[in-house]
């Protein structure tokens, strides 16, 4: 579509197969329709069904796919993002920091860390 800026290089010829088959696994464990899933995220149930297939590559925009997150009622959300390989290389060691917190308070600073950087990327992307 002309919409998509070639520069931003979001358009991939298929969907990374860890996104498809943590939806799929999902939409399965939380008994939701293709129908149902695409209509709550506001997608086509043709496009869901070809992006799922590997005919179609991923929505461009991140709030498409934490939409569908939140649909799916993936917790966190984000990690449909890593599936999409659309987090980027800079919020590794803040997602480590979280992986590894041992206490409450360490994970709720790796939180906020990761939080920061997300919002500074979002930041960045509208800027664009």
């Amino acid at each position: 579509s002309p919409m998509n800026t070639p520069e931003l290089n979001r358009e991939t010829p298929q969907a990374p197969q860890g996104f498809r088959v943590l939806v799929k696994k999902r939409m399965e464990e939380v008994n939701l329709s293709l129908r149902t899933v695409a209509a709550e995220t506001g997608i086509s149930p043709a496009y869901l069904s070809r992006l799922l297939s590997g005919e179609r590559g991923l929505p461009p925009d991140d709030e498409m796919i934490l939409r569908l997150a939140e649909v799916l009622r993936i917790d966190p959300p984000e990690r449909l993002l890593v599936e999409a390989k659309r987090v980027p290389d800079l919020l590794l060691p803040a997602l480590l920091s979280a992986h590894e917190a041992v206490s409450s308070v360490e994970l709720k600073e790796a939180m906020k860390q990761l939080k920061a950087v997300i919002v500074q990327q979002r930041k960045r992307r509208i800027r664009r």
